[in-house]
């Protein structure tokens, strides 16, 4: 009953402050829990990043000041970890005569604890990010340089959505992109768009296959080498179309780049995707991505719903949070 009294009577950012420590089973210090703060006309919205639970971050409401902002994005991580709050051993002390000597498990809470384990699936450290990391890894044969796992988020209505890039994959692969759910925070869009890259490349057997080769029996991946073998694959806005609720593949955000159509020829057709060569350049940053090739999902061809290469086509461009795709595709 004293703990849930301390609790009412300290503001979210102390009882923050306190259930870190009691989860980290030590001191926090000042980049244990950073806070970052945006005005927003006369109001301010403030962000706290947990840097000693996986970098998760949390965004508070919309408040008259800083100081008040700040609270709130504390108020939505106090929130957020109350189940666990609930469980965890009280802070640790300054005072060595305070500090209780730790009592050790009985038999039966030994057994519950390890069903709670079991309920709760692997150990919280291992993410899809990590996992993802490990598998290119495998598939490459070498450790990963910088840069070569990308995370791009973007803020929409409603939360963040993140995109993946894994230059380091063979052929193809290497110049994907894979977009997950819209989620609450930063750190559970880029976790979501991990996710889903993983599954694709699990299920895919020649890149399964790779991965299980030993060290120096396969080919690895060189970066963004041409490879072999890597001629069917889905576009990840098509691999977006099996997942329902949140908006992804053909289904991403969109922003026209030019209001006029363009022409162009096509250069590959994939079953239910491909991609277009314009015959002019188009002046945009992403414009040299892929060889200046641009995506085309069937949904967007008008009167036909498959295009065949070296078909001369006109259509409009517009770019998603994966690159630069046509829409409104008419045969010449």
């Amino acid at each position: 009953m004293a703990a849930v009294a301390d609790s009412e009577n300290m503001d979210a950012k102390t009882e923050l402050n306190h259930f870190c420590q009691r989860y980290c089973q030590r001191p926090v210090t000042k980049n244990d829990i950073l806070y970052s703060t945006n005005k927003f006309g006369n109001q301010y919205q403030a962000i706290v990043k947990l840097n000693c639970i996986q970098g998760q971050e949390y965004a508070g409401h919309l408040c008259l000041n800083q100081k008040e902002a700040e609270k709130s994005a504390a108020q939505q991580a106090v929130l957020a970890f109350a189940p666990q709050m609930a469980t965890l051993p009280p802070p640790l002390s300054k005072d060595p005569a305070k500090k209780k000597k730790k009592v050790p498990l009985t038999p039966q809470q030994i057994a519950e604890k390890k069903a709670r384990q079991a309920e709760e699936g692997e150990n919280p450290a291992i993410t899809p990010k990590t996992k993802l990391n490990t598998l290119v890894m495998k598939i490459c044969k070498r450790y990963l340089q910088k840069g070569e796992t990308a995370y791009e988020c973007k803020k929409y209505t409603g939360g963040y959505q993140a995109t993946v890039k894994l230059s380091a994959l063979p052929g193809e692969w290497g110049e994907r992109a894979w977009a997950g759910h819209l989620c609450s925070t930063k750190q559970k869009a880029e976790q979501s768009a991990a996710e889903i890259a993983l599954s694709q490349i699990e299920e895919d057997k020649e890149l399964g296959e790779e991965a299980a080769k030993p060290k120096g029996a396969g080919k690895g991946g060189k970066g963004k080498g041409k490879g072999k073998g890597w001629d069917y694959m889905m576009g990840p806005w098509d691999w977006g179309m099996m997942w329902g609720g949140m908006p992804s593949g053909p289904n991403l955000p969109r922003e026209k780049v030019n209001k006029e159509s363009i022409v162009g020829e096509v250069f590959e057709w994939k079953d239910t995707y491909g991609w277009i060569k314009p015959t002019s350049t188009l002046d945009h940053p992403q414009a040299g991505k892929r060889d200046g090739k641009i995506y085309v999902n069937k949904k967007d061809i008008n009167g036909a719903t498959s295009l065949e290469k070296g078909q001369k086509v006109s259509f409009s461009v517009y770019e998603d949070p994966s690159g630069l795709g046509a829409e409104n595709v008419t045969l010449l």
